[in-house]
């Protein structure tokens, strides 16, 4: 693990709240927060965490507020109690992770700048960007096609408030490029075990069709989820499928050093950071041709065999079989480019550009909407939330 540099003194640090949906957990975001956890102060932040949804029975730390919002709040309750979270902290630039309530919550913020990151592709934001775009005053991307998709729906927004940044993996001084040669293809695969946006049941397709080709395969899952009963169910007598739950950082690095590849079936994303992860440790990424992603920032530039259309995983598993047939000075080459790729995203350069890019945006004039409560109260703010996201899935979002 990378360590901060020393901490600057309290009387420079610059307020920063961070929002969003989770804090706590696994996801991308939340891999993403924990770096912010032991890095804002050094950096220059007086940071703190606002989760919306996290059910921490009693936050651990001062600067965590886990709100434990459910299906049964209401908006005009959530209101109340993000505006009571965020007193305790005024005047700060208030950054929305993914934008998840802040349509519903910013005039009630007391921010002093307000930054909205969106961390997929335009997919996700591109539905709830006019119910944003008067509340923000910068916008942070997680790949340059994403920047480039909100410069083309925002033209009106100045190209200095909004900025790409390379979000951070730990590089290990242990990874390595070189792979022993085998028998067998092992192939990894992590994320959530879901069927929305991860479409983790394509796993099942997947298998059959590297069957199907007589690949010689061994596949490592390290995840876990709700569709794991299924798809154990449904590969439970292929001994060459395993199922190896969530591991902690020092595992999962042993785990990436023993991939000759990884595969993702998700449908849409703005990186995602297991990829970078994944090419850190010299594993070659086989990903869908996914849009406004870091996928294709960087993977029609390391091979065409990396990339596949969306959904189809005969083509994935034919992708597989190609590299796996690659000589193997021809397969080093590739997993050597990889890491220089993912050499673009250490800690020390996420954390350098997000302070530039928030002080920046902290020095500029307000373009954003002044919180004063202004939004008034609409018949929704009164139906519970599970009920509202029932009929409306984005609902928060807008």
């Amino acid at each position: 693990m990378v360590l901060p540099p020393t901490s600057v003194t309290s009387k420079s640090l610059l307020r920063l709240v961070h929002v969003a949906a989770w804090i706590r957990g696994r996801g991308g975001v939340e891999t993403l927060l924990a770096h912010h956890r032991r890095w804002d102060a050094t950096v220059g932040f007086q940071s703190a965490e606002i989760a919306l949804f996290d059910q921490s029975i009693a936050p651990t730390e001062s600067r965590y507020r886990p709100l434990r919002f459910g299906g049964w709040d209401t908006p005009r309750r959530m209101r109340r109690e993000v505006r009571t979270a965020l007193a305790g902290f005024p005047a700060a630039v208030v950054l929305w992770h993914n934008g998840g309530g802040l349509p519903w919550f910013a005039d009630t913020d007391g921010s002093h700048r307000r930054i909205v990151a969106w961390w997929d592709s335009r997919t996700h934001f591109e539905a709830g960007m006019a119910a944003v775009k008067p509340w923000v005053d910068g916008v942070i991307c997680m790949s340059e096609a994403a920047a480039a998709d909100v410069a083309q729906l925002w033209p009106e927004l100045p190209p200095e408030r909004c900025q790409m940044l390379p979000v951070p993996v730990e590089i290990s001084p242990a990874f390595s490029a070189s792979r022993p040669s085998g028998a067998e293809w092992v192939i990894g695969c992590a994320g959530r075990l879901v069927r929305p946006q991860k479409r983790a049941d394509r796993l099942i397709p997947f298998v059959a069709a590297l069957r199907t080709l007589g690949v010689r395969y061994r596949i490592e899952v390290v995840s876990d989820g709700p569709l794991r009963a299924e798809l154990q169910r449904a590969l439970g007598d292929d001994p060459a499928v395993r199922f190896l739950g969530w591991q902690s950082a020092e595992a999962y690095a042993q785990s990436l050093q023993g991939w000759d590849a990884m595969v993702s079936f998700t449908d849409h994303e703005g990186g995602p950071i297991v990829m970078l992860e994944a090419m850190a440790a010299g594993v070659l990424p086989v990903f869908p041709a996914i849009a406004g992603s870091l996928i294709t920032d960087y993977l029609p530039g390391l091979s065409p065999h990396c990339l596949y259309p969306p959904g189809d995983v005969t083509t994935a598993a034919a992708r597989m079989q190609t590299l796996m047939a690659l000589p193997a000075a021809d397969a080093r080459r590739l997993r050597e480019q990889a890491q220089r790729i993912a050499l673009n995203h250490t800690v020390e350069r996420y954390h350098g550009a997000f302070t530039s890019f928030v002080k920046r945006i902290d020095q500029l004039p307000r373009i954003s909407r002044v919180p004063r409560g202004q939004r008034g109260s609409k018949l929704a703010d009164y139906f519970p939330l599970g009920i509202l996201t029932r009929f409306r899935r984005q609902a928060l979002w807008r």
